[in-house]
């Protein structure tokens, strides 16, 4: 298992990751790995975030501007998803 992330560190979209909607559900792909994972809303929004630019800091301030959710929980479960999605290899640390 990967490391929690910090908040001041960057992520970004593995470059052979393809994403499609199904359902109103995007899901990415790793062919290459052979991974498949659903994201839901918030999800979905934290990976179209992962820029490689953006801490997990300012993805939490952009989520905590859009939902109803504390500081706390955003970085907690933030960080839960992306150790999630490094486990899975489709998001790399920046």
């Amino acid at each position: 298992m990967t490391d929690t992330a910090t908040l001041s560190e960057t992520f970004a979209r593995n470059p052979t990751a393809a994403t499609a909607e199904i359902d109103g559900q995007l899901v990415a792909l790793d062919v290459q790995a052979g991974v498949c994972f659903g994201l839901n809303a918030v999800a979905t929004d934290i990976w179209k975030l992962l820029d490689g630019h953006r801490s997990v800091s300012a993805i939490c301030d952009a989520l905590i501007e859009v939902y109803e959710i504390d500081r706390e929980t955003c970085e907690d479960q933030t960080r839960a998803l992306l150790r999630e999605l490094v486990d899975a290899g489709l998001v790399n640390r920046a």
